[in-house]
């Protein structure tokens, strides 16, 4: 410590300077206390009307106090299930229309491309699939000439046997879309396990299978000559839900547009 008079050291018990005399003032130690009385809140409310009298109130929640946190768990679960139920619900029943080759078809906007080549019996011009959840929409595009391999070329007129060929040929054609869905039946019992038809008139084919998963599938099949290309659409489902998607089923084939 310091003298303030003269500015000499004054060792600590002094009570006189030995320099120049002068009474040391020694200041009472200061404590702070948190007890009852004196409390951080009360004195940051002292320091507070310090600054204008600033008064500061304890806030207490009383929103939701009395609700039971389990049960507040519970409301909220059910609520984000329903909010996804309800999307799902929508977005299950919006539809979209696609333009492809040759034809647009109106899909379930939740159909997506998928590699599925199952139904192509021969080289095709294409084949592609579209599928959800729930069903599978496939279609094939066939050259004519593909099928009747005797329009492949026009003979001259002095080849009677070609001739004769190309004109059977002919024929074949003006009947092709109740012969090809013969071919189909045929090729389709032969290929896939446990084939059981349903139904089969000229350019329908109606009929159930087993896939690898042993699944059982049902599928309805369309067949349209158009010019020179025959188009094989297919509608697949499992068995089992057939009677819930038959609406679907209808409203894809009435759907379909062919560019004629």
């Amino acid at each position: 410590m310091v003298c303030k008079t003269c500015g000499a050291i004054i060792n600590d018990g002094d009570t006189i300077c030995k320099n120049c005399g002068d009474i040391v003032k020694v200041a009472a130690d200061k404590k702070v206390s948190l007890g009852k009385d004196s409390s951080a809140d009360n004195g940051f409310s002292r320091q507070a009307e310090k600054f204008g009298g600033v008064i500061v109130k304890e806030r207490r929640s009383r929103f939701l106090s009395g609700v039971d946190p389990k049960m507040m768990s519970i409301v909220l679960v059910a609520l984000i299930f329903a909010a996804f139920v309800l999307v799902f619900f929508v977005y299950d029943r919006k539809r979209t229309t696609v333009k492809l080759k040759g034809f647009e078809v109106t899909l379930p906007a939740s159909m997506r491309s998928v590699d599925d080549q199952s139904f192509e019996v021969m080289d095709s011009d294409e084949c592609k699939s579209y599928a959800n959840t729930e069903l599978e929409f496939t279609y094939v595009i066939y050259d004519v000439e593909t099928i009747i391999p005797e329009l492949s070329n026009q003979p001259a007129t002095n080849n009677v046997d070609a001739l004769m060929e190309y004109y059977e040929g002919k024929d074949k054609l003006a009947t092709l879309e109740s012969d090809f869905t013969d071919e189909l039946n045929e090729a389709f019992s032969d290929q896939l396990k446990d084939y059981d038809l349903v139904e089969k008139d000229s350019g329908l084919l109606k009929f159930r299978y087993k896939d690898t998963t042993m699944t059982e599938n049902y599928v309805e099949m369309h067949i349209e000559v158009v010019g020179e290309k025959v188009y094989q659409f297919s509608v697949l489902c499992s068995d089992g839900r057939r009677e819930k998607l038959d609406k679907t089923f209808s409203e894809i084939y009435k759907s379909l547009k062919l560019d004629k």
